[in-house]
């Protein structure tokens, strides 16, 4: 065969691929073990912060999809007011641990490898022990401040529900990237709302 006939034949079977592949999809599947890690950016505490980690997703059916996740918020540091001495701060640096269960949504929708999804969740944010250093005006000249040597602070582990969504993209049948927004509610030790922004991979097994 010439040339310029191979040429004419890839170009044919390139056509009558193009409908092909328009139709290729993700085969979204139940009974199926998902494993993913992400790293992201969270805010809320104080300020922007690196955070990452990883979870395991496991495909009940179609939609429901139970998971378990684990990350980490390296420093997250903080300054608060002192109870019952105007004017004191105390300042300290947390890492944070989130650990957390819940199930994603997923929302198919046909013909398309990019897959909406909502998320909820509940679990914990364990704070380490960690040193605080405490400063307030001097008593005998207020136009100086007084800081107190670092101290311990016990560790924590406090409730935390929280939910988002993200999206799924499916590069092939098993592998795929994925983006997610998330909320945290925390109670006791704190209880402000923060939040983070993710982007990772995931496997299905």
């Amino acid at each position: 065969m010439s040339m310029r006939t191979n040429l004419v034949w890839l170009c044919a079977v390139a056509l009558l691929a193009l409908p092909l592949l328009a139709q290729d999809v993700p085969i979204i599947r139940q009974g199926v073990t998902e494993v993913g890690g992400f790293v992201g950016a969270s805010y809320g505490i104080d300020q922007a912060r690196v955070m990452g980690g990883g979870n395991v997703v496991y495909s009940l059916t179609k939609t429901f999809m139970p998971f378990g996740e684990v990350s980490y918020f390296p420093g997250i540091g903080r300054t608060q007011s002192v109870t019952g001495i105007p004017g004191a701060t105390e300042t300290f640096s947390v890492p944070l641990t989130d650990f957390n269960f819940g199930f994603h949504l997923r929302v198919p929708i046909p013909k398309s490898r990019i897959i909406p999804y909502a998320v909820i969740s509940i679990g914990g944010i364990h704070s380490p022990q960690r040193s605080v250093t405490a400063t307030f005006p001097n008593p005998v000249n207020p136009g100086q401040v007084i800081t107190t040597p670092p101290f311990q602070v016990n560790s924590s582990t406090d409730f935390a529900f929280s939910g988002g969504g993200g999206l799924r993209y499916y590069a092939t049948e098993r592998l795929g990237f994925r983006v997610e927004f998330k909320a945290y509610r925390p109670s006791g030790t704190y209880t402000d709302a923060f939040y983070r922004v993710t982007g990772g991979f995931f496997y299905q097994f």
